[in-house]
């Protein structure tokens, strides 16, 4: 039995995950048969590279977005040029004319087409891949919806799953479990319910499918069995999980190989309005004037 110790970031873990998720058989098989559709996030943003050898090349990888002040939007998700009529005037979005997805097909990344359309194509041969907010004990993943048209895209994603067939995929780093059932928590989340919130207010969605974490990532990469004995830390390591490694010489020393290739792996940076002028209707957030903020 060969055992080793390693820290990862949350960064970095995306970064392994990533690596795992592009190895999947159904990922594989719609590389080479069908479609493989991206939400952009910073889960999902290192599987562009693991699958064509390059970063997506967009002004828009992230959408909704959790920052020091709040609940919030990324900028790129607004202005970029792929954006299309995803906002009306007011801030809202249409989840039909979402235009953001990173569409691989044929070796070539695509953007700009509407989800209404895409979803339309889609079928048992294709994949689906999105990060998410939080997991549980019990393995459930939940999304946030700021969006306040109901459901906002992942309900029109699953619900077109369900009737076409294609798999999802949720990668999520462990910095995400949570204490409570997703599904308990859930009922909490009620946007329209809430008295104060810091940023844009938010539902939770407990959705169901392929969900990758770290552990799930070094037995598809490996086969080595991961346990996680700590987790945060400072300096850039808050968030951190600190696992142990364990397994045959043949299985340790290539998961080793994975962890050391997703070390120091780096994020775009993050751009947020400035709660002055936020041209998301939709957000009250009365944060405005805060010295934290």
């Amino acid at each position: 039995m060969v055992r080793a110790q390693i820290t990862l970031t949350p960064t970095e873990s995306k970064k392994l995950i990533a690596k795992a998720v592009a190895k999947m058989e159904v990922v594989q098989r719609a590389a080479q048969e069908g479609v493989i559709a991206i939400h952009p996030s910073s889960s999902t943003y290192f599987i562009v590279e693991e699958l064509l050898g390059e970063r997506a090349n967009t002004t828009a990888w992230a959408c909704g977005i959790v920052v020091p002040k709040a609940t919030c939007i990324e900028m790129g998700s607004r202005v970029s040029k792929d954006a299309g009529d995803v906002f009306d005037e007011k801030g809202r979005g249409g989840p039909e004319d979402f235009r953001l997805t990173w569409v691989i097909k044929d070796g070539t990344l695509r953007t700009g087409i509407k989800l209404g359309t895409l979803l339309g194509e889609m079928g048992p041969q294709d994949v689906y891949i999105k990060g998410v907010n939080a997991l549980d004990m019990e393995g459930t993943v939940g999304v946030l919806i700021g969006n306040p048209v109901e459901g906002g895209t992942i309900a029109r994603v699953v619900a077109a799953s369900r009737r076409k067939g294609f798999p999802l995929i949720f990668p999520v780093g462990l910095e995400k479990l949570v204490p409570h059932p997703i599904r308990e928590a859930s009922k909490e989340a009620q946007r329209r319910n809430l008295d104060y919130c810091t940023g844009m207010a938010c539902n939770l969605m407990p959705v169901a499918g392929a969900v990758v974490t770290e552990i799930t990532a070094f037995d598809i990469l490996s086969g080595a069995k991961a346990t996680v004995i700590a987790a945060g830390g400072l300096s850039g390591a808050e968030g951190a999980v600190t696992l142990v490694l364990t397994g045959g010489e043949e299985q340790v020393s290539p998961a080793i190989t994975f962890f050391e290739a997703s070390k120091g792996a780096v994020l775009p940076q993050v751009r947020t309005f400035n709660c002055y002028d936020c041209p998301i209707a939709h957000c009250h957030s009365p944060i405005v004037g805060k010295s934290w903020a």
